[in-house]
Order: C-alpha cells, then sequence, then structure tokens
C-alpha cells in the first residue's frame, strides 16, 4: 500500500509539473482596440507596430522579423497588398484600363500563438490570422469588443492559409463570461489567379458572354504571374461550370463571411456573439463547430449566415461539417437580400444542443437548415423556416415536425398542438414562411395541429414562448406534414438497403450450396469407385 502511495504521489507531481509548464508556455497578448495597444501581463501597455508603407512591411517580412502583433494599412497575400476589383468592377467602369488598387483597411495583424485578447471598439479595420506554418493553438477572446470594417469589400476577422487540409493549427474564437461582443464586415471580393503569363491556357473555359469579359479584362485576369501565384497565402478556390457563367475567373481567392476562415474554425464561451454581415455571416473553407453547449449567437447576413462552403480541393476530400452545440443561436438572412439559407453545410449538419432558430430568405429557393451530407438534429429546440425543405437523416436521435403551408404572414403568432391539444411550442417569425421545421428533446407526438393567430400569455425570448400561461386559439390551418414524406422516403431507402442485402445474401446461399454439391458428388464418385475395386 506504501508503495502504491509513493508511486501515486509522483504521478500527481509530475501532473502538475506538466500542467505548470503547459500553461507557461501558453503565451497571452491583451490588446486594447481603442487605443492600439499592446500588453502581456494587462498592466504595461504598449503602441502596437505600425508599418506605414507596404516596403517597410517587406523588410521585416523577408527577413522573418514581423512582430507577433502589428498594423499595416493593407491585407498582404504574399505577393502584393491585396487587390480589391472583382469583374463586376471592370464591367461596371466598362474599361480595361481601371486601376487595381489595394484594400485600403487598417489590418491588426496576429503573427504567433496562444491567447490573443481583444477589448475596446474599433471602427474601419479588420483582425488578419495567419496560419501558413503554424503547429501551435491561437485563441482569439473577445472581452467586451466591437470590430466594424466599415466596408463591404472587408471581412471584420480572416483567419487565412493557402491550404484548406490544414490542420496543424487550431484557430478558437471565444468569449468570455458576461461579455457583450459585436462583429460587422462585407466580404474579400474574389481575386483572379490565373497567371499573365497563361491566360491563352485557361480561354477554352470561357465561351459567349464570359469569353467576351475574358478577352476584354485582361488586366483582371492576369494580375499575378504564374510564380508569383505560387506564394499567395490565402486558400485558393477553383470555380465551377455555373461560377464561370458569370465570367469569374477559373482560379481566384475569396471570402465570402464578415468572419471568414480558409481552415477548420472552432467557437466557444460563455458571452454573447452578434455577427453582422454585408454578405455571409460566418464562412469557413474547413469544419465550423460551435461547442461546450455554452454561448449566444447572434447572426444577420444579406447571404447564409453560417456556410462551410468547400466540397473539394485539388481533388481531396475538405472537411466541411458544421456541428452546433451553444446555449442559443439566431441565425437570420435578411429579407431585402437576393438569397440565402439560414445554415449551410456542404458538409453533415449536426445540432447537438441549444435553442436554434434559423431564417432563410422569405422568397429565394433557400432553406433554414441545409446540407450536402445529411442533416442530424440530435438535440436541443431547433425552429427553422425557408422555401425549401432540407430531408432531415433518419439518423438524428430527436423527434420533429415539419410541415409546409400556404404563406403565413411576418409577425403572426403560430402554434403547434399535440394529440391530446397541449401546447408544443409557440413563436413568431417577423417574417413570411411557407415551411416550418421544429424539433425538441420533449417532442412525442403522434399527430399536431397548427393555429395562427390568438391571443396568448407568457414569456418568449426572439419570438419563441418559452413559458406559456394561457392561449386562446386563433385560426387551425390546414398543411402537408412534410415530415411523415421524409420518414417514408427514409423507409424506402431502408427497404432498398434491406432487399440488396437479402439478394446479395440469396446469391451468396447460391454459390455455398453449388460448391456444396460439388463436393459432395466427388466423394459420391469416389466412394462408388472405391467399392467397385
Amino acid at each position: 500500500m506504501k508503495r502504491f502511495i509513493k508511486y501515486f504521489s509522483i504521478l500527481l507531481l509530475g501532473l502538475c509539473a506538466f500542467t505548470l509548464k503547459v500553461n507557461a508556455e501558453t503565451k497571452s497578448i491583451y490588446v486594447n482596440l481603442e487605443n492600439l495597444e499592446y500588453s502581456t501581463n494587462k498592466k504595461d501597455y504598449a503602441s502596437i507596430t505600425e508599418y506605414k508603407t507596404l516596403e517597410e512591411f517587406l523588410s521585416d517580412y523577408n527577413s522573418n522579423k514581423l512582430p507577433s502583433i502589428y498594423i499595416t494599412d493593407f491585407l498582404f497575400d504574399g505577393v502584393g497588398a491585396v487587390k480589391t476589383p472583382d469583374l463586376d468592377d471592370f464591367i461596371e467602369n466598362d474599361s480595361n484600363d481601371t486601376k487595381i488598387k489595394t484594400l485600403e483597411i487598417k489590418v491588426i495583424n496576429i503573427n504567433t500563438t496562444g491567447n490573443i485578447e481583444f477589448t475596446g471598439k474599433i471602427k474601419g479595420a479588420m483582425i488578419g490570422v495567419n496560419t501558413n506554418n503554424i503547429t501551435k493553438d491561437i485563441n482569439i477572446i473577445l472581452n467586451n469588443a466591437s470590430i466594424d470594417t466599415d466596408s463591404k469589400k472587408a471581412p471584420a476577422i480572416y483567419v487565412y492559409n493557402k491550404d484548406k487540409n490544414y490542420t496543424d493549427c487550431k484557430v478558437t474564437i471565444k468569449t468570455l463570461l458576461g461579455t457583450k461582443n459585436y462583429i460587422e464586415g462585407g466580404k474579400l471580393k474574389k481575386v483572379s489567379l490565373i497567371g499573365s503569363d497563361e491566360l491563352d491556357k485557361y480561354s477554352s473555359y470561357y465561351s459567349n458572354e464570359s469569353l467576351t469579359n475574358y478577352n476584354k479584362y485582361s488586366s483582371y485576369y492576369g494580375i499575378y504571374t504564374s510564380d508569383e501565384i505560387k506564394n499567395i497565402l490565402f486558400a485558393t478556390v477553383q470555380a465551377d461550370s455555373e461560377d464561370l457563367a458569370d465570367g469569374d475567373p477559373y482560379y481566384f481567392y475569396k471570402c465570402s463571411g464578415a468572419i471568414s476562415s480558409d481552415i477548420d474554425l472552432y467557437f466557444e464561451g460563455e458571452g454573447y456573439l452578434k455577427v453582422t454581415a454585408k454578405d455571409e455571416g460566418i464562412e469557413t473553407k474547413g469544419n465550423l463547430t460551435f461547442s461546450g453547449g455554452t454561448g449566444d449567437y447572434e447572426i444577420y447576413s444579406q447571404d447564409d449566415c453560417l456556410n462551410t462552403t468547400t466540397a473539394s480541393s485539388n481533388d481531396r476530400t475538405v472537411r466541411n461539417d458544421l456541428i452546433i452545440n451553444v446555449n442559443s443561436l439566431f441565425a437570420y438572412v435578411d429579407s431585402e437580400a437576393d438569397e440565402g439559407d439560414a445554415i449551410d453545410s456542404n458538409g453533415k449538419l449536426i445540432i447537438n444542443g441549444g435553442t436554434i432558430y434559423a431564417f432563410a430568405h422569405p422568397s429565394s429557393p433557400d432553406a433554414g437548415l441545409d446540407s450536402g451530407n445529411g442533416t442530424y438534429i440530435n438535440g436541443g429546440t431547433v425552429i427553422a423556416t425557408g422555401n425549401m425543405i432540407d430531408q432531415i437523416s433518419s439518423g438524428s436521435k430527436q423527434d420533429f415536425i415539419y410541415a409546409s403551408f400556404n404563406q403565413i404572414s411576418a409577425d403572426t403568432l403560430i402554434v403547434i398542438k399535440d394529440q391530446d391539444d397541449k401546447i408544443i411550442t409557440a413563436f413568431k417569425t417577423g417574417r413570411n414562411i411557407g415551411n416550418l421545421l421544429y424539433s425538441s428533446k420533449d417532442l412525442d407526438c403522434k399527430s399536431y395541429k397548427i393555429y395562427t393567430g390568438g391571443t396568448i400569455d407568457g414569456e418568449e425570448t426572439n419570438g419563441l414562448y418559452t413559458k406559456i400561461n394561457s392561449y386562446n386559439e386563433g385560426e387551425e390551418i390546414t398543411f402537408n406534414d412534410a415530415s411523415a414524406s421524409m420518414l417514408l422516403n427514409q423507409n424506402k431507402d431502408i427497404s432498398k438497403t434491406v432487399l440488396i442485402i437479402l439478394i446479395s445474401e440469396i446469391i451468396l446461399l447460391i454459390i455455398f450450396m453449388t460448391i456444396y454439391i460439388k463436393r459432395s458428388k466427388k466423394n459420391w464418385t469416389s466412394c462408388l469407385v472405391g467399392r467397385r475395386m
């Protein structure tokens, strides 16, 4: 026993020493956005190094002397300062002589690992996080921070890497308990990555109006040489046929969200984060994960609120899963926008917990929840609306209701009751809706009714009634139970699978029986020969 206690004590001491070492190695930088100062101990603050010219910056960049945090008046892409115009800029000016301007915005550049905590407000600025060749974690901590780019051409936070499959660096955005944080930004417009020395090579990819634009605006398509493109620090995207139909470049880089990442991005924390986007809300080219079951998020966008975008990269599969486990998440596409899903994953969409509101564009063919490889609802309370219905996977651990009906006007009270006339949920969406998805852990009904209008007394948050004291019924509406159709389709899929398995088993049985009969005949023949002898 004494020997056990001795070794156990040594083990504990070793673990304590290891923990202390890990904590000691995790660097922390505290940034005051209003004064553009930083500290490593929260006491002694100094001004953040600011490069006034590209030449001054390149001198330190090429000699690997950049500080851990620094400021530029441009976002550097590895060749020159980022170019802003996309094809629309050339067409609007109807000239091939349009000057290629640099992205003129104050950039707070993160060039280190560990914890970087931001506090205070700033406007006309963004945060750039370079993860190329970085092999440790980066934690962006928001402590009552407000970042507004004041531009539709720049994201507020951009995590960049030339390799969309890069996983050696984990970047997490954390909100501290009790804090309120605000992010507002646009998108980095498409920049052509067709080499100026290889323009003829790509002309065959364009046709009709796209080819006309390609030939006319050669200075747009040939911004960099092929050798320069190899040094680009941002993820390269290859256009598909749909993109090229609009005349966009065959290769380009862009980021569409107010918060964008070329690699996986994680969100944690117990605070509040509001994202207001001039295009997409939060966009990644890898996985997007909200974890911990805490944190409150509100995303207002002019396109998809949450989006994992890239299905493949140079014939390699890119992780595009979107995983949500929060306290609450409110995703709202502006009705004045052209389009937009509320939550869109090109991989799997997995909801494990939290109160989730997902309101797609009210008139475009978009969905509240949309996924490329299946939508799984395993926990939480989910309300989603849109004009499209995306099938919920049979692998989901939680029941759901999916109804479609004639459009219900904005701000109309919607109440769902079960077969026992008990209220399942009640809410207002603030927009016209034609489809409704609802799911919760307490949902257990064989049939249900939907009512609009009436009077209700209770407590609500973001339109969802969390407590209902009384309800005087409004008008019961007719609807199509889309959830029943989904289950039917899933049962058909299961039936097909069972049929395939059954046929395979029959074929194997026939094969084994044939082999058995042949062997039996052989043994029987051998037996007869033996008797004759």
